[in-house]
């Protein structure tokens, strides 16, 4: 199996889980590229304020699952590989006048984020293509409000 369709196969846990547990829609979900996740689909064309995905953050020949082999002539061994997954969602900072954002709109935001990162750790952990002996969970790290946008992120290393 390749990374590329374990990539995917995570990608899709996790735009099923947040269907699965009823939260607002996305205007994308699914793998992207690079070394940050570019907040391109979150925009104001799309019904849904949002996107979640899946990201390859680095790949090493493996010892273990989060474990890089660095012994000489280790092309042997299976390759280990760091992801990120996360979602973000529309944020409105203030107003144009530079009122904050109103206190019920910002735990609305901090409810919902949380239920985010439910969401994630139930579609690693409930996804049916990835076994508990194939990934290491790492923690969960918050994002913004910058840019109009708020979420999160989790990492987690896979073999």
């Amino acid at each position: 199996m390749t990374i590329a369709s374990r990539l995917q196969e995570l990608a899709d846990c996790l735009c099923a889980q947040v269907t699965t547990d009823g939260l607002p829609g996305l205007c994308f979900c699914g793998v992207v590229p690079g070394e940050a996740a570019a907040a391109d689909y979150i925009s104001d064309s799309c019904d849904d304020c949002g996107m979640a995905w899946v990201r390859l953050v680095s790949v090493y020949p493996s010892a273990g699952v989060g474990i890089a082999d660095t012994t000489i002539g280790n092309c042997s061994k299976e390759l280990g590989f760091d992801v990120e997954i996360g979602i973000m969602r529309c944020y409105v900072v203030g107003d144009g006048r530079g009122n904050p954002t109103p206190p019920e709109e910002v735990r609305e935001a901090a409810a919902l984020a949380a239920l985010d990162a439910e969401t994630m750790w139930r579609a690693v952990a409930c996804c049916p293509a990835i076994t508990s002996k194939e990934y290491v969970m790492g923690q969960y790290q918050p994002l913004g409000p910058e840019g109009g946008v708020v979420g999160g992120v989790w990492t987690l290393s896979m073999v």
